[in-house]
């Protein structure tokens, strides 16, 4: 049964509690499916969580200001008056009024509890390549102490961005992780899925044993407090972002998360937007995943469908990209001893990626860290060891696992590698679908085979690591831009991150293009 299944069961059954408050517009392409919003007018008010921003769908002229009041537990009414004051400098000088919501969730017997309220609002008409001050408050009266975010430039700007997945909330692992992060400076942050895991476990009907909500308040004080107040976090969804919800399971991330999502894609979670020459595509790997079904082909093909208009326009001539990011949790080529590939995925976007010349694949799923050398057509084109040299339009897409982000580690490795960790003897296995994967979803059931796919693998580490992405941009149309991505890993030991002051380079690889050359 479906997340979507699961819900409609338990709103049937039950009766579902009223939490819904107001409306706020989320811009075009936004979706939000059964959240509504509202401004409160209760008195009490609770302490100021954790903030997180995020940018619009133009990154030069649009941020999402989002914070929370409360906790999962409760004991406190809506903010009466949540609000963003924010300027040049900290005497600011202009205020928004912000919305505040909760998840709607449906009430059954042993449900856990989730009064957290999620508060944000659209800060538009910014200034590209300038630096805001802003602060945030429940109700006019007490304000947060002062943070700053950045827009991004105007043009085709050199700039960095990071990545890691699969974080959870620890303090020892996941808070110096999202840090280091922050301490490279990005331009933003993605997130490759499987953050918080409120869903430890896989779900099951119709109880919701092992849903944690609580732990969404921790995640967002980790990220929060080291990094995404500053640095726009931008995640995809993972297995572990599908809740006993409704919007397919997706109702608490939408709720939690204002980034661009474009409802043409028939997923409430996916969307893309551009910085300089690099557009950045958020996947919904669970529409396809055989390794994690509980979504199988809930868009009915529309974000297969969708992807290859985003491609296509990316790829026309005068778009304005040079670099295509696709980011999603599941892998499409994984070595690891668990979870592994996922043909579901690779199967039915792999093409795709060959087809538009997609740069960059970025993945979690499997906690540990993973590059393959450039593939095509489902085989490796080159060797690509550290410090290689790629040419995507010539060799192929590079595919990077990178779910050391704070999770405990996946140690094990099946097969050779060209750096990196060794592995047994066995051949690397692979999910699939028994009756073939299909842009509508998977036929059959979930089969774990032997991969017959081989050579992809050009390192890996089981350790914790964030990817650096340093983007050059072009001096003109038909001049070199480049894209170098360095893996970054911080002091640690088997169970925690000891220091992030001087990160060892384990891995790089820079990808090169021509400007303008579709």
């Amino acid at each position: 049964m479906t997340a979507q299944d699961m819900h409609d069961f338990l709103r049937r059954r039950y009766r579902r509690r009223s939490v819904l408050r107001g409306a706020v517009l989320l811009g075009a392409g936004a979706a939000i499916g059964p959240v509504l919003w509202r401004q409160s007018g209760l008195t009490d008010v609770a302490p100021i969580g954790p903030r997180w921003v995020s940018f619009g769908q133009d990154p030069a002229s649009q941020m999402w200001v989002s914070w929370s009041s409360g906790t999962a537990s409760g004991g406190y009414p809506a903010p009466p008056a949540p609000q963003v004051r924010w300027g040049l400098d900290s005497s600011y000088g202009s205020t928004a009024q912000a919305s505040s919501a909760q998840v709607p969730v449906p009430a059954v017997a042993g449900e856990p509890a989730e009064n957290t309220y999620y508060n944000r609002v659209s800060l538009t008409g910014l200034a590209p390549g300038t630096t805001y001050h802003y602060s945030v408050s429940n109700d006019g009266v007490s304000w947060s102490p002062d943070r700053v975010f950045t827009t991004a430039a105007a043009g085709k700007p050199d700039f960095r961005f990071t990545a890691f997945g699969d974080e959870a909330a620890s303090s020892a692992r996941a808070a110096p992780m999202a840090a280091l992060a922050a301490s490279l400076k990005p331009a933003f942050h993605l997130v490759a899925g499987d953050l918080a895991y409120a869903t430890p476990h896989g779900l099951r009907i119709p109880d919701v044993t092992g849903f944690q909500p609580a732990q969404w308040d921790r995640y967002l004080r980790v990220v929060g407090g080291n990094a995404a107040m500053s640095v726009p976090w931008h995640p995809a969804v993972g297995a572990h972002e599908v809740e006993p919800l409704d919007d397919n399971g997706y109702a608490g991330f939408i709720t939690r998360f204002a980034q661009p999502y474009n409802s043409a894609s028939g997923s409430p979670v996916v969307g893309a937007f551009s910085y300089g020459n690099v557009a950045v595509i958020r996947l919904d790997g669970n529409d396809l995943s055989a390794q994690e079904p509980i979504n199988n082909g809930y868009t009915g093909g529309a974000q297969t469908a969708w992807l290859q208009s985003a491609l296509e326009g990316y790829r026309a001539q005068g778009s304005g990209i040079d670099f295509i990011v696709v980011v999603c949790n599941c892998c499409c080529y994984s070595s690891n001893t668990v979870h592994g590939s996922d043909a579901g995925l690779r199967d039915v976007w792999g093409p795709l990626f060959d087809q538009y010349q997609v740069d960059l694949v970025i993945s979690g799923h499997v906690h540990a860290y993973e590059r393959t050398n450039p593939m095509r057509a489902f085989e490796p084109t080159m060797e690509a060891a550290p410090g290689s040299t790629v040419r995507p339009a010539a060799d192929g897409t590079t595919y990077i696992c990178a779910g050391g982000g704070g999770n405990g580690l996946y140690r094990t490795w099946y097969g050779s590698t060209g750096s990196g960790d060794g592995g047994s003897t066995a051949a690397p296995r692979v999910w699939q679908w028994s009756g073939g994967a299909t842009a509508v979803g998977g036929i059959g059931k979930p089969v774990d085979v032997v991969d017959k796919v081989r050579g992809y693998s050009a390192v890996r580490r089981a350790v914790f690591c964030c990817l650096a992405i340093d983007v050059s941009a072009p001096a003109a149309a038909g001049h070199q831009t480049t894209m170098t991505i360095r893996t970054l890993m911080p002091a640690q030991t088997a169970s925690a991150v000891t220091s992030i002051a001087d990160p060892a380079v384990i891995d790089s690889v820079t990808l090169v293009r021509t400007a303008g050359q579709a």
